[in-house]
Parts: structure tokens; C-alpha cells; sequence
């Protein structure tokens, strides 16, 4: 029983490990060919050579500082637009503002509204204003005691 435990732990293990290379891998290559400043087509033609690794490049591409999050999402809805819910979450992990993945959805002809992030309350409504102070009366204005005004 301990041996069939142990023996799946290390298949499982050595899976794992394949899967982490592989990420690595692509990181690497993903890079590589990218070049110093990536422009839409390198990107797109990044996404086209990985289709079945769209949400992997698409993290890659998005901690890579030199590309623009925009033009990286655009692409990924673009290619993958079934995969819209996990693009999204992988967009917003990687801290990008909900207008550009909002503009990006449109950019690549997906309804915004699939994309938006829905508020808790609805449309927020403006807080009700506190009345005004009482003027104070009475404060020795020049005009007697106990006035508000002189005249």
C-alpha cells in the first residue's frame, strides 16, 4: 500500500515538474522573440504559434513590463474569445485597470458588458447633504444685542 502511495506521488511529482518546465520554456522562447519593443503583430503572432496556451502567454506577456496590456489582452480575446471569463482574471490579477480590459473586450469585438466588473449595489446614488448651520445671532455685530442684523 505505502509503495503504490509513494509511486503516485512521484508520477504526480514528475508531472508537475514537466508542466513547470514547460512554463518555463515558453517564458524563454516567449521572450526571446519577442524583442526589445514588441509591437501588435509580434504579440498577436505570439498568441497564433501557442493556441492551446493562450492564458500561459498571456501571463507571460503581462509581466513583461515592455508590453502594452492592452494590445496583449486585445489579442488574447481576439484568439481565444471563448476564453473571455479567464483572460479577464488573468488580467486582473495582474493588476490591469478595468477601463483598458473594458476598451480591449471592444477592441476585439466582444460585448463590454461580458467584461465589466458588476457593482454590489447598483448605480450609486449621491449621499444626501447635511443642512446648514444656523447663523449665529446675536454676536455683537455693531447693531444691538440679540440681532441679526442692524437694519
Amino acid at each position: 500500500m505505502k509503495l503504490r502511495l509513494l509511486m503516485a506521488a512521484l508520477a504526480v511529482f514528475a508531472v508537475s515538474a514537466n508542466v513547470v518546465a514547460d512554463e518555463a520554456s515558453l517564458d524563454s522562447t516567449l521572450l526571446e522573440s519577442l524583442g526589445d519593443v514588441p509591437d501588435e503583430q509580434t504579440i498577436q503572432s505570439a498568441f497564433l504559434a501557442n493556441p492551446e496556451q493562450v492564458l500561459d502567454v498571456l501571463t507571460a506577456l503581462l509581466s513583461n513590463q515592455v508590453v502594452d496590456p492592452q494590445t496583449a489582452i486585445t489579442q488574447a480575446l481576439t484568439v481565444s474569445p471563448e476564453l473571455v471569463d479567464e483572460i479577464v482574471e488573468i488580467a486582473r490579477q495582474a493588476g490591469v485597470s478595468s477601463e483598458i480590459i473594458t476598451t480591449s473586450a471592444l477592441l476585439a469585438g466582444l460585448d463590454p458588458t461580458v467584461v465589466a466588473e458588476a457593482t454590489a449595489a447598483g448605480i450609486q446614488t449621491a449621499s444626501s447633504i447635511a443642512p446648514p448651520a444656523a447663523p449665529a445671532v446675536g454676536s455683537d455685530g455693531g447693531g444691538g444685542n440679540a440681532v441679526v442684523s442692524p437694519n
